[in-house]
């Protein structure tokens, strides 16, 4: 396993993680003050907070994996480091165990979990790539 950064990847997936749950605790903070009347525990049922749940966390996910991304591409593009591809594996596997968890979702929901990442990834070696001097 050689031009692996498991600094940078180890890193990157913690910081992934912990953002993450972080955004999403405050999103769920901000909808409960919104939403006073409705309980928190059908907060994720209900409309509309159902909806802004179902737009609000996948945009965050893509937000904090492409921003991640970025940061691990740009730590690492110097030395031609895989670091980037292993983070993008890591991300579906996520993705993967995500859609075995959630078995009601259909594969158009599932797919995306699953291709995102390595989208994500070549759009942070271009962003990388494009900033460095």
């Amino acid at each position: 396993m050689r031009n692996i950064s498991y600094k940078w990847l180890s890193l990157g997936l913690l910081s992934y993680i912990a953002s993450t749950i972080i955004a999403s605790a405050l999103l769920s903070i901000g909808v409960v003050l919104m939403f006073d009347d409705i309980e928190p525990s059908q907060l994720t049922i209900v409309e509309p907070t159902a909806t802004i749940f179902n737009v609000a966390e996948p945009l965050i996910g893509f937000t904090v994996a492409i921003c991640v991304a970025y940061w691990i591409a740009s730590k690492t593009l110097s030395c031609k480091s895989n670091t980037i591809w292993f983070y993008a594996g890591a991300l579906s596997i996520y993705g993967l165990i995500s859609a075995l968890l959630n078995p009601n979702d259909s594969f158009v929901f599932a797919l995306p979990k699953l291709l995102a990442p390595w989208i994500v990834a070549l759009l942070a070696i271009k962003w990388a790539r494009s900033t460095q001097a």
